[in-house]
């Protein structure tokens, strides 16, 4: 896969991509270049890896390398200052979601001409403007699939506010996926990574909103990597190639997912993340569990869809006369069942550290922001949603997995 032109974000992706991608990052006129690296990825080395494949040939004149895990207003601030002072004229950010919201805010501000983000409380984002500012992504396997969104959250510090933006002009217009960027993990590290991945692409795929058709494509091949590889890159954590397909994986789940207006899963997570400073893609899966069970579903499409699209997937439960939503359910809960054989991973909101006592603040932030008549934006929805993702899911087999009709199960045994 060398790239595509989808949305004019070009991907480059496998073995030497970084070193493939200097003849891109130079066709886009990348002349002197501000480089924005999130803590984590400096200080594993990775840093260091990314630069000896561009061999010189790339010219960043200045860098922003110690980002937080939360991108904050004097983090942009800062990065705009570095940007103006070195007259860069576009930007790489490597890492994770922190150090590409940065880079995101930086296009957007310039775009603006503005210097201080608090301006964004006056007014909004003009989205009229010539000036072209090219943003080059390098995921590591930090990835939360925001790479190819146009989705930036920023942290207020100061006041205890979140600027949040939704503009083409955060645009990506280049994605490097090499498997160089991936570095070793606790077990639990990859688990939450992958398994929010999957939850991104079972959304994607499973939306009743309109998105482009390579969605499906993107959403279905990143269920298979991580149903394939996320097991074996959990318990052989050493073979590049399996951290590899789950970064993949990420990237394409999170395409495919933000392509969609954001939806109250994501919102949730984003606010809960913001009070507890606990990891989005934990918090986006714990709820993922229990939304598919709660949402009503008015597109309903046939069983047979999925087999057809997944194939022979050892994960994928077929009971007598069930539909598309059993099927997705039943599917998703025996996947992550069976994973929590090979790694205790957090699924519950409670391990870490919400407090049932903020769930009425944390629904009427989210209502407050919708006025229309969405069934899930309403309290009784949210607070039922959160109350099921509060406690323990004890995601272990038990008798009642038994209950199974394994003549239907598709692939039942590994």
């Amino acid at each position: 896969m060398e790239y595509n032109f989808e949305r004019d974000i070009k991907f480059m992706v496998g073995d030497k991509a970084l070193r493939r991608s200097v003849n891109e990052i130079n066709g886009l006129g990348c002349r002197r270049i501000l480089l924005i690296c999130d803590e984590m990825s400096d200080r594993v080395g990775q840093l260091k890896d990314m630069l000896r494949q561009f061999n010189g040939e790339v010219n960043i004149v200045e860098k922003i390398k110690r980002i937080k895990d939360v991108a904050t207003v004097e983090d942009c601030e800062k990065a705009l200052r570095a940007f103006k002072a070195s007259e860069c004229d576009s930007i790489i950010a490597l890492g994770k979601k922190s150090a590409v919201a940065v880079a995101k805010a930086v296009k957007i501000m310039l775009k603006d001409g503005i210097s201080i983000i608090s301006n964004y409380r006056k007014f909004t984002v003009n989205n009229i403007s010539a000036l072209r500012i090219p943003l080059i992504v390098v995921p590591t396997n930090l990835s939360s699939g925001v790479e190819a969104s146009n989705f930036v959250r920023i942290y207020d510090k100061e006041n205890n506010d979140i600027f949040e933006f939704n503009t083409s002009f955060a645009q990506t217009n280049l994605i490097a996926v090499d498997p160089i960027m991936t570095d070793t993990m606790p077990p639990k590290s990859i688990a939450t990574s992958g398994l929010h991945a999957l939850a991104m692409a079972v959304m994607s795929l499973t939306s009743d909103k309109d998105a482009s058709p390579l969605c499906e494509v993107y959403s279905v091949t990143a269920i298979k990597f991580l149903t394939e590889n996320l097991k074996k890159c959990i318990l052989q954590n050493k073979i590049k190639t399996f951290r590899f397909r789950v970064l993949l994986a990420s990237i394409l789940a999170g395409y495919a997912y933000w392509q969609s207006p954001k939806d109250i899963v994501s919102e949730l997570s984003d606010r809960i993340s913001d009070r507890y400073r606990a990891n989005y893609g934990n918090i986006f899966l714990i709820l993922f569990l229990n939304y598919i069970k709660m949402h009503k579903w008015d597109g309903d499409f046939d069983p047979d869809k999925l087999i057809n699209l997944l194939g022979d997937n050892a994960y994928l439960i077929i009971r007598d006369g069930a539909n598309a939503q059993s099927v997705v359910v039943d599917s998703v809960d025996n996947y992550y069942r069976r994973l929590k054989t090979y790694v205790d991973y957090v699924d519950n909101l409670e391990a870490l550290g919400a407090k049932k006592e903020d769930f009425v603040d944390i629904a009427s932030s989210v209502i407050s922001m919708h006025a229309d008549e969405n069934e899930e934006y309403t309290f009784s929805f949210i607070s039922e949603l959160l109350e099921k993702s509060f406690s323990s899911q004890t995601l272990k087999n038990t008798a009642a997995d038994k209950s199974i009709d394994k003549s239907k199960a598709v692939g039942a045994s590994e």
